[in-house]
């Protein structure tokens, strides 16, 4: 864990290096979703056992886990700019979003076609997000402290007003990345189902899966979900 200071943000950044001979090899960066994600998501889930083939980095979103809660800057192209100085010492490198973060994802990979080697999105809201902002917040069952803190992160920030200005994310603009090796991933109970299906229509070349669980694939699907970004990353034709 290390905090680094970026455009006048304090992040919390974690790196997992894996062994030796993994460390030479293309990194990932795992990305989590608003509200109640952050590093912990994956680093408690999947990134483990990816960390043993690569480095990977996990990145706590401004007003997530242990970075700083700014007052606003919850928009894609601020997140997108954020991401951008928070890679920019890593070689070119994977991509894999949950939720709020294969959007930001996405767009990084249009804004850094350069810097982005192939693109995981897992459950991705592709839909108009003032729309599915119920989705993104919190349930019931979550842990009294993590509800205390997305309810703060939504009534002291501009995080509701930013997702309801945030344009919806269009065939255009996915199809925009062919050439680019898509995997997406969808829970088959999932508000955002669809959202596999646009990716198809699309970008038919893209792998796309419907896994059995809701939209925290991550939690309820991991032991699916592991395999598949793994192969996904390992397989140099993707």
């Amino acid at each position: 864990m290390a905090y680094v200071c970026a455009r006048g943000v304090r992040f919390n950044v974690v790196d997992l290096p894996g062994a030796p001979a993994a460390r030479r090899r293309e990194p990932v960066v795992m990305l989590h979703g608003l509200f109640t994600g952050s590093a912990a998501s994956w680093f408690f889930t999947v990134a483990p056992a990816l960390a043993r083939t690569r480095p990977v980095r996990l990145i706590d979103w401004r007003g997530h886990g242990m970075s700083e809660r700014t007052p606003t800057g919850y928009g894609t192209a601020t997140m997108v700019a954020d991401l951008a100085e928070l890679t920019a010492d890593l070689p070119p490198f994977a991509v894999v979003g949950h939720s709020y973060g294969a959007t930001v994802g996405l767009r990084f990979a249009r804004a850094h076609p350069g810097r982005t080697t192939r693109l995981a999105l897992v459950d991705p809201p592709f839909i108009r997000l003032d729309q599915a902002a119920d989705d993104l917040l919190p349930a019931d069952g979550l842990s009294a402290r993590a509800g205390r803190r997305a309810a703060a992160l939504a009534a002291e920030t501009s995080v509701l007003a930013d997702l309801a200005a945030e344009p919806p994310v269009t065939a255009a603009e996915l199809r925009a990345l062919a050439g680019l090796p898509v995997l997406a991933v969808t829970g088959d109970g999932s508000p955002f189902r669809a959202a596999g299906e646009l990716v198809g229509r699309a970008l038919p070349g893209a792998r796309r899966h419907v896994l059995a669980g809701g939209h925290d694939l991550h939690v309820t699907a991991r032991a699916r979900l592991t395999p598949l970004l793994n192969s996904f990353l390992e397989d140099a034709h993707a």
